[in-house]
């Protein structure tokens, strides 16, 4: 356990102390390791009452022999005795095996996150230091050095916006089930390092963590059925409600009171400095379980959940403001309530609210006498108005009947306009301190996560668009819509949005995809944008997608088109972003569309750049350096055309997809590209990452608040012209290599398929929509399974390949060397690619790839296949090694090193318990099917064996997709 000495603060001092006070000698690093190992052998004592002793022998020599692969330099002899050994096991071992393995995984991440927390707590005690870290503080005083003034940063924090959007992506490989244990054991490992607990309160933390271990072994870890859209939903929403919606109006409080430290005046109540969205139940492409009644059930239940999380903080305030007096703002406001209740009620006495006995507070009689409560008890009875009405639209029943004494929230502004009433009543009558806690906090809520917690993104393909219009214009007798060139849609369409004659006859008899296509522009128009975000159109490749999207809008729409929603172009392949100015000046060019920016959106345009199908299109060295060059050429074509662009990045939690640390993200983005506004999705397991616990999603906030503050107020780096001109070639050299591997050389996709999980990754449940579009080879397989499969056998080949082809053409050139080193050591972007490939490389192992081969891989040509990637694997390793000056990967970041060594032991035993699993499965079935002669007991436990591995390595590694 660690010690420390407590030490007097200063008030409200929430940083750190200067380095100079700081205790680096503090041990932080044995802590963690002791965590785990007190975690794994507690699991062992708990289990051995239903594993037998043969079992716990097995284990421990899985363990053992692990350990001794793993620090003898990965000695053949030790992986070949530890393969051999599970190789004999039957399928109740390998599940025993895959099962203690993949939780320990969990574990083991769950104590990193843990120990991240505890550092970070230290560090702003003033003890001991931090390898990395992003506090407001230091960001503000090295703006500061720079000639920021104070209350220029204070301009920037009161107007930026981070738009963090929840997709129903399926990476997050873990059950719920399985989540909610482990967050309880999270805080037991957190309070075991608390020095002030009592004898009492230790044994009773011990009986809860032994409890909670057992609870997470007992529990079943594979999903039985896929999840619906509405189930995704759900899981989004407990992610809000777990952490976020606490954490969010506790930061912003931090923020403020950082700002009065400094002599600055706090955020303004409607600062928005982060806002939330989700794709879940509206995320139709490709899913076709995704549709519109699903969608307006997402929105009911996002409705119900936000007015439960409301009612909960009206209850507690309606206790809180117990003052007898207020302004004569407010008294006039509870009038005019009060009047209009008694109007309604004496028109719809059969309507008049008795049934109050359920509420906590003052069911019965509120005292007149004190305004707060009087206002506070409308807004519950309207509240729970709303939380009816929803709960009967879920519930398939009819609505209550409108009451005009409570009527539901539609609005906003509506629920908002009485507690800023009451604010700066408190305000005005001397009490602004009572106004400054929870009252506040209720605005702040209500300002950050509206009616409905996140606002659903809608999200179709284009060519779906496409096919809508061409049943519209054959059935009114016009030439079908997808006949027509570029130039005749781009004319259509605009003439049909600057007439006023209806295009879709209400007659038309719509079938199959084209109606499930209107009637979900029919859905946009009757939720609104209250409730629902953009309208984002993938593979848009061409100005027309955007406009198809602007009249089916207003076609469908049952008020011309006043509640439609912003229409984004995504742009997620090679060619898309090459060609995104084309499309840019074309629609910037059109008077109609010009207009309608200005008018409906104050002339800002939004786009979403999409790094997973760029990544799998081209390789990850050309899709980083295609979406660099597309973002400043569309932000120089939007400006000239008096555009402000705002950018949506569609990055996944892999590198493959466009993940990594945000604050480095973030500062890697061409300057001039953030403007106070970044939206980007949050996918899958980075959701746990992130957002996992109290102090992470803190931690997340923050660091996107600094990160935007510093992207938006730090001077761009000037990109040289031999920087571009080098990467040009080297990014032409690298997706040539690319493509010839995996869409030109014909053993590419069997060995795909042969020596990867690909195949297998249906069985794992973990998203609603289909792994593929259509039918196809690789280009139809979606990015995500594509990056999956290549993760679980440890060759990661989305992030690496070609780039060994391109840094040796680099390093051959005249002054290659030189420059790639200079580019490494002073232009961000770069940097940040080659650290995050770096950390990918990290977790490579052509020894565990070469099993999969070997087992696996039944043709002596496809063997050599694999032998020749890893070849390219092992020489892109030494090429990156020689570009950042390292002896070896992730010196320069000790943190990642930690983090890869502490789950190290656990993920060669479960490769190679797949590798044989793969093997049994495959043995027992053809194409899912089990043969004719195996019981269904026996592959039913190889599949569930197979499951569990799978998911063990996807939280081992961290990385699912």
């Amino acid at each position: 356990m660690v010690t420390t000495t407590p030490r007097a603060t200063m008030p409200g001092a929430v940083y750190p102390m200067s380095k100079s006070s700081r205790v680096d000698s503090v041990d932080f690093i044995s802590p963690l390791q002791q965590d785990v190992n007190r975690l794994c052998d507690t699991l062992l004592s708990l289990i051995e009452s239903n594993v037998s002793a043969e079992h716990l022998s097995d284990l421990e020599n899985v363990r053992s022999l692990a350990k001794i692969y793993d620090t003898s330099f990965k000695d053949d002899a030790a992986f070949a005795d530890l393969a051999n050994l599970i190789e004999s096991f039957n399928l109740q071992q390998l599940t025993v095996v895959s099962s203690l393995f993949s939780n320990m995984c969990n574990l083991a991440n769950l104590a990193e996150h843990v120990h991240r927390i505890r550092r970070r707590k230290a560090f702003e005690r003033g003890e001991g230091s931090l390898f990395t870290h992003h506090f407001l503080h230091e960001i503000v005083s090295e703006l500061e050095k720079n000639g920021k003034s104070l209350n220029d940063i204070r301009d920037q924090l009161c107007t930026q916006t981070v738009e963090m959007v929840l997709t129903a992506h399926p990476t997050q490989a873990v059950r719920r089930s399985l989540l909610s244990k482990l967050h309880s054991i999270a805080h037991c490992i957190e309070a075991n390092h608390d020095q002030y607990l009592t004898p009492q309160e230790e044994q009773s933390n011990e009986d809860q963590l032994r409890a909670s271990l057992l609870s997470l072994w007992r529990t079943d870890e594979v999903r039985r059925s896929k999840p619906k859209p509405e189930d995704e939903a759900r899981n989004i929403l407990h992610v809000i409600e777990d952490t976020v919606w606490d954490a969010t109006p506790l930061y912003l409080s931090r923020m403020d009171r950082f700002l009065k430290l400094k002599g600055l005046e706090p955020l303004p109540l409607e600062a928005r400095p982060f806002i939330f969205g989700s794709w879940a139940g509206g995320d139709r492409d490709g899913n076709p379980f995704v549709t519109p009644a699903v969608t307006k059930e997402v929105v009911a239940i996002n409705r119900y959940r936000a007015s439960c999380l409301y009612l909960a903080e009206i209850e507690d305030l309606l206790f809180d403001l117990s003052l007898h007096y207020g302004t004569q703002e407010l008294l006039d406001y509870n009038a005019k309530v009060a009047a209009e209740v008694d109007a309604a009620n004496k028109a719809q006495p059969e309507l008049a609210m008795t049934d109050k006995i359920r509420y906590k507070e003052f069911w019965n009689y509120v005292p007149p006498t004190e305004p707060f409560r009087v206002c506070f008890h409308h807004i519950r009875d309207r509240m729970t108005a709303t939380r009816d009405h929803c709960e009967a639209l879920l519930a398939n029943r009819p609505p209550p009947p409108v009451n005009r004494a409570t009527p539901i929230y539609t609005s906003m502004n509506d629920f908002l306009e009485p507690l800023l009433i009451m604010y700066r009543s408190l305000h005005e009558t001397g009490d602004g301190i009572i106004a400054e806690g929870k009252l506040k906090d209720l605005i702040r809520r209500v300002h950050i996560f509206g009616l409905t917690i996140v606002k659903l993104d809608i999200r179709q393909e284009a060519d779906e668009h496409t096919n809508a219009l061409n049943v519209i214009t054959e059935y009114v007798g016009m030439p079908r819509y997808d006949s027509l060139d570029e130039e005749a849609r781009i004319s259509f369409l605009t003439s049909i949005l600057e007439g006023k004659r209806p295009l879709l006859p209400r007659s038309l008899p719509a079938t199959g995809k084209a109606k499930n296509v209107l009637d979900t522009f029919e859905t946009v128009s009757e939720v609104g944008s209250e409730a629902l975000g953009a309208y984002i159109i993938s593979m848009c490749m061409r100005p027309s997608d955007v406009l198809a999207v602007e009249v089916l809008q207003r076609e469908c729409s049952r008020d011309g088109g006043a509640r439609s929603l912003r229409v984004v172009p995504l742009l997620e392949t090679i060619k898309a972003l090459q060609d995104s100015t084309v499309v840019l000046s074309s629609l910037f060019e059109n008077s109609w569309y010009r207009e309608h920016l200005r008018t409906r959106y104050d002339s800002v345009q939004e786009v979403m750049v999409g790094y997973s199908d760029s990544g799998k299109d081209g390789g990850r060295l050309t899709s980083a350096w295609e979406l660099y060059k597309a973002q400043e050429q569309m932000v120089a074509c939007a400006e000239k055309h008096g555009i402000r662009l705002r950018f949506f990045h569609g990055r996944g939690g892999t590198v493959g997809r466009g993940g990594g640390p945000q604050h480095l993200a973030i500062l890697s983005q061409p300057p001039g590209t953030v403007n106070q506004y970044l939206r980007v999705t949050i996918q899958g397991e980075v959701m746990e990452q992130d957002f996992g616990l109290p102090e992470l999603a803190l931690k997340t906030l923050e660091t996107y608040t600094t990160a935007v503050l510093k992207a938006d107020l730090t001077p761009g780096v000037e990109v040289k012209d031999e920087y571009r001109k080098l990467l040009d070639s080297m990014s032409e050299i690298s997706c040539t290599k690319y493509r010839a591997i995996v869409h030109g050389d014909p053993r590419f996709v069997q060995y795909f398929r042969s020596a990867t999980p690909e195949q297998e990754l249906g069985l794992l449940n973990i998203g609603s929509r289909p792994q593929k579009r259509k039918e196809g080879g690789v280009e139809t397989l979606r990015a995500i399974p594509w990056v999956f499969a290549w993760t679980q056998t440890r060759l990661h080949l989305p992030v690496w390949l070609g780039l060994g082809s391109a840094l040796q053409s680099g390093l051959k050139m005249e002054g290659g060397p030189q420059l790639l080193r200079e580019m490494y050591d002073n232009w961000p972007f770069f940097r940040s690619f080659l650290n995050l490939i770096e950390m990918v490389l990290a977790k490579a192992d052509p020894h565990i790839s070469s099993r999969y081969d070997d087992i696996l891989v039944m043709e002596e040509e496809q063997k050599q296949f694999g032998d020749m990637l890893r070849g390219l694997l092992v020489e892109t390793i030494d090429l990156v090694l020689k570009v950042s000056g390292e002896q070896k990967l992730l010196d320069k970041d000790r943190v990642q090193q930690r983090a890869i060594n502490t789950r190290r032991e656990w993920l060669t035993p479960m490769n190679l318990a797949q590798v044989e699993l793969l093997k049994r499965w495959r043995s027992m079935s053809v194409k899912g099917v089990v043969k004719d002669g195996v019981s269904p007991e026996e592959a039913g436990t190889c599949v569930d064996a197979l499951i569990i591995s799978m998911k063990g390595l996807s939280s081992a590694l961290q990385n699912t997709g």
